[in-house]
């Protein structure tokens, strides 16, 4: 049986990328309404053909709500493996990036990271996920 090789799918130009950013603004809602799965897949597709840097932040939010993803299946190490990846990729967009206050969104992720560690491994489940960071964002498409 043949098979068809995978490719690579072209990156979008600024153009394109701006036109796709209700694909973005779609997982920052999900995101704060706690669909962190949901957040992921959403802008998974538009992550992929993004190019950088913008890739780069994109995969920082993806990272972040995996995070949460890893909280809520019980699976402690990675909560702080993803929110240390996330903050690695989105310190780099600081103070704003695509109209998310990102100095805003590192410190909650900080503060979040500290509030489960100190809980520890044995009774991180005892957080309160309404303490999950929230995505400060106006929508930049009406203001470009």
């Amino acid at each position: 049986m043949a098979t068809t090789p995978i490719t690579n799918q072209p990156l979008l130009s600024e153009p394109e990328l701006r036109a796709r950013l209700g694909e973005f603004y779609a997982a920052l809602d999900q995101f704060n309404r706690r669909w962190y799965f949901e957040s992921h897949e959403t802008l998974e597709d538009l992550w992929m053909v993004t190019p950088l840097p913008e890739r780069q932040f994109f995969q920082g939010i993806i990272q972040l709500a995996a995070a949460f993803v890893h909280f809520a299946r019980g699976e402690y190490p990675g909560i702080f493996k993803l929110l240390d990846a996330a903050e690695e990729k989105i310190i780099a967009f600081t103070p704003e990036r695509f109209g998310v206050d990102t100095a805003a969104l590192l410190e909650d992720m900080r503060r979040a990271r500290a509030e489960i560690a100190a809980l520890g491994a044995e009774r991180f489940r005892e957080w309160d996920e309404r303490g999950a960071p929230v995505i400060i964002f106006r929508d930049v498409r009406a203001s470009s």
